[in-house]
C-alpha cells in the first residue's frame, strides 16, 4: 500500500478512510458581474444595471464625439486624393485692392447741379439749413445768389422749353378704342 495524504472530506472532517484514494473532484464557481464602469469619452463612472449591453459613454453626446473623432481619424489616414488630410502647409491665395481717393481742388466757378423733383429740394434746403445753423457756410448770401441765379436759369429754361412746345402743332386727339373683345360687341348689337 502507498501512503497518500489524506485529504479533509467534505464536512471538513479529517477522520481517516479505509482504502485507497482513487480521484479528488472540486467544484470551483466563481461569477462575475459588472457593477459599473468608466466612459470612453471623459472618464466619469457609469453605474450598470446588469441588464442589456454594457455602456461604453455616460451621455449620448459624448458617443457622438467619439464616432466623429474615429471618422476623422479614418479620413485623415486616406491618401488626398481620395479626400485624406494632406501633410502640405496650407496654401492662401490673397488679393489686395488699393482704393485711391484723388481730391481736386480747382479755383472758378463750380457747376451748380440742381434737384430734380420736390423732395430733391426739401432735401437739398434742409441740409442748407443745417450748414447755416452750423456756422459751416461763412458767406452764407454769396452762396445763396449763386444759387438763385442758376435757379432762375434753370427755370428759365423750362419756360422755353414749354413754350416751344405749346407752339408746335398738337395731333388731333385719338378717337377712344372700344371696350372689349369682337364676341362681345358683337353680342352688344
Amino acid at each position: 500500500m502507498t501512503n497518500l495524504e489524506q485529504q479533509p472530506g467534505p464536512d471538513g472532517d479529517d477522520q481517516e478512510h479505509d482504502g485507497e484514494v482513487l480521484a479528488v473532484r472540486e467544484t470551483v464557481s466563481v461569477s462575475e458581474r459588472l457593477k459599473s464602469t468608466t466612459c470612453a469619452w471623459c472618464g466619469e463612472r457609469i453605474v450598470y444595471a446588469g441588464v442589456g449591453r454594457p455602456p461604453k459613454y455616460c451621455r449620448d453626446s459624448h458617443r457622438k464625439r467619439a464616432s466623429e473623432a474615429r471618422t476623422a481619424a479614418r479620413r485623415a489616414a486616406r491618401p488626398v486624393d481620395q479626400g485624406g488630410q494632406t501633410t502640405e502647409p496650407v496654401r492662401e491665395v490673397v488679393e489686395r485692392t488699393e482704393t485711391v481717393t484723388r481730391t481736386v481742388v480747382r479755383r472758378g466757378p463750380a457747376k451748380v447741379r440742381l434737384p430734380e423733383d420736390i423732395y430733391g429740394w426739401q432735401h437739398a434746403l434742409k441740409q442748407l439749413q443745417n450748414a447755416v445753423r452750423a456756422g459751416r457756410l461763412v458767406g452764407f448770401h454769396e452762396v445763396l445768389v449763386r444759387d438763385l441765379e442758376a435757379t432762375a436759369a434753370v427755370v428759365r429754361e423750362g419756360q422755353e422749353h414749354i413754350e416751344q412746345r405749346r407752339a408746335a402743332t398738337v395731333p388731333a386727339p385719338r378717337p377712344p378704342r372700344p371696350q372689349g373683345s369682337k364676341k362681345k360687341r358683337r353680342k352688344r348689337r
